[in-house]
């Protein structure tokens, strides 16, 4: 009887987030580009090349852009290289490093990060629509709610509704945000123009660089993942995961600071508004924040599905999205200590991604036992250890970008732990029979 109820489980678990992800059901390189990428293109990618533009001449923008997103696909790499080979999600991935036990309470932290910025997305997109209509309070929380509502029904459905909302997407981000560039290039008049651009209040090339690694680092160490875990091949896996950030967020950070230069402006809504495109705004602002959102909650789902298996990821989904819909009526775009709270987590966060990549290629030498035949022990400590001193020296010892020193003193300080006590935390099943007998 158990066995039947595991294979209904299994089977009633259609986006595998407490399986291996089969061969079949693994996709193209243009599928999964469609959907990293249009988790890429995101309205905060072009605010960072906006914010470049306030501190940085344009040729300088291209070359911080061009370092930043090389910094961003090595460990987009790593993490999607790990993901295609085991065909598991991020939090599944955390059994080998913090056992069965406490990977649950690990796959707690992204979700806690991640629907805190899709709450934030969805009343700011329920806030803009109220704002263009003319709508009051009331017609204002009525589309905050429906913003988190519809936005979850693509995450609800998985990968195909996400790579679905990507075709209709994408195609329409970047013909608006290149038809923006040309219009702010129509304003400087030159090429030569945008390029003598000189800023009111330079910044160096390292801080330039920081902005760029710091808006995706997180995203590239964890969210990745469970996109990646479905790529036919290693090589898909990277070729999408390359695609989306020397080609998607490149993109987007060169067609913000434009538009910023031009105008004065790095809000590119306003922007927008002020060429009197109020319905091309109403697009960029749909689709953009639609495909990022969905696969943010899309992921959150997957991670709480490892902490809460018994639940079911259909009815945490539900949840979820009723709590981000009720919580967009405290209008969180307007509370300061949100935005530093979930920035608080995402410095926290990366040294998780640091134990993990170490943990596969460090310390299993790059392969991992399959989930199904493999017994995990309860708790192990010393990547909690790894984790809380990480976080206490990028706390104290604020150097650099936060979010970079956290993930290599995670992986550095694992690393050293694990070799240094010989601590087994995954063991495969036939080894485990063997060594009884």
């Amino acid at each position: 009887m158990n066995d039947i109820n595991a294979a209904a489980t299994v089977q009633a678990d259609s986006e595998y987030s407490q399986n291996t992800v089969p061969e079949n059901e693994r996709k193209t390189y243009i599928s999964l580009t469609i959907v990293w990428t249009g988790f890429i293109f995101a309205i905060i990618s072009m605010m960072a090349g906006g914010s470049l533009a306030i501190g940085l001449s344009f040729r300088d923008i291209i070359i911080v852009s061009l370092i930043g997103n090389i910094f961003l696909c090595a460990i987009a790499i790593a993490v999607s290289v790990i993901a295609c080979r085991t065909g598991l999600t991020f939090s599944l991935l955390t059994k080998y490093s913090f056992g069965s036990g406490g990977s649950r309470v690990a796959s707690m932290f992204v979700p806690i990060c991640n629907v805190g910025w899709y709450t934030i997305q969805s009343a700011s997109y329920g806030h803009f629509v109220a704002s263009i209509f003319g709508f009051g309070p009331t017609g204002e929380a009525i589309c905050m709610i429906l913003s988190a509502v519809l936005m979850g029904i693509f995450a609800f459905y998985g990968v195909k509704a996400i790579t679905i909302l990507g075709y209709i997407a994408i195609p329409a981000i970047i013909f608006l945000s290149l038809a923006t560039t040309i219009r702010s290039a129509g304003v400087l008049g030159t090429a030569q123009a945008l390029f003598a651009y000189r800023p009111a209040a330079p910044i160096g090339i390292a801080a330039g660089i920081t902005t760029v690694i710091g808006a995706w680092i997180l995203s590239t160490a964890t969210c990745i993942a469970d996109i990646m875990r479905y790529a036919k091949s290693v090589k898909t896996a990277v070729a999408a995961a390359l695609t989306g950030l020397l080609g998607g967020n490149i993109l987007m950070i060169i067609c913000g600071s434009i538009a910023t230069i031009a105008m004065n402006n790095y809000d590119l809504t306003a922007i927008l508004l002020g060429f009197g495109l109020i319905i091309a705004s109403l697009i960029l602002m749909t689709t953009n924040i639609f495909t990022t959102n969905a696969a943010n909650l899309y992921s959150t789902g997957l991670n709480l599905a490892n902490a809460f298996p018994k639940v079911g990821r259909s009815r945490l989904m539900i949840l979820l999205i009723g709590i981000s819909a009720a919580l967009t009526l405290l209008k969180p775009y307007e509370l300061d200590f949100f935005y530093t709270f979930l920035n608080i987590l995402g410095n926290v966060i990366p040294p998780l991604a640091g134990i993990i990549i170490a943990d596969y290629y460090l310390i299993h030498k790059g392969h991992y036992s399959a989930l199904e035949k493999t017994e995990f022990v309860q708790w192990n400590w010393i990547p909690w250890i790894s984790w809380g001193l990480s976080a206490l020296i990028v706390y104290f010892l604020p150097w650099g970008l936060p979010s970079i020193n956290g993930l290599v003193l995670g992986a550095v300080f694992y690393t050293i732990m694990m070799s240094a006590t010989g601590k087994q935390v995954a063991m495969q099943v036939q080894e485990r029979e063997s060594e009884a007998a």
